[in-house]
């Protein structure tokens, strides 16, 4: 069973001590979801939104990301045919990868 609109608490700003590319973010939030639930379903729009990013900085990320096999994707329609989003799974390449990403620590407030 798919989730809808998953929260990105949790899905890191920084990695291995930089900023996080939009692709990492979005390979954590799908490997997360993958791992809990079986797959996350979202529109770009709104997780673009959420992200603080362009639609077409989450496009590229996917669109990369499913070039390099490490998500999948399957469109999800309405009744009425029009594209609702899409169910992404992240594939155990994709979750062998995010595995590698290390969170930075806080660092202590002076």
């Amino acid at each position: 069973m798919a989730a809808t609109g998953s929260s990105l608490t949790g899905v890191a700003t920084r990695i291995n001590g930089r900023h996080a590319f939009v692709h990492e973010r979005i390979l954590l939030l799908v490997v997360r979801e993958t791992e809990l639930r079986g797959s996350v379903t979202f529109a770009k729009q709104d997780l673009a939104t959420r992200m603080g990013v362009c639609v077409r900085s989450v496009d590229r990320a996917v669109t990369r990301l499913r070039r390099e096999g490490l998500i999948t994707t399957e469109a999800i329609f309405g009744p009425t045919g029009a594209q609702l989003g899409n169910v992404y799974t992240a594939t155990p390449e994709g979750i062998e990868l995010a595995r590698t990403y290390r969170r930075e620590k806080p660092r202590p407030k002076k």
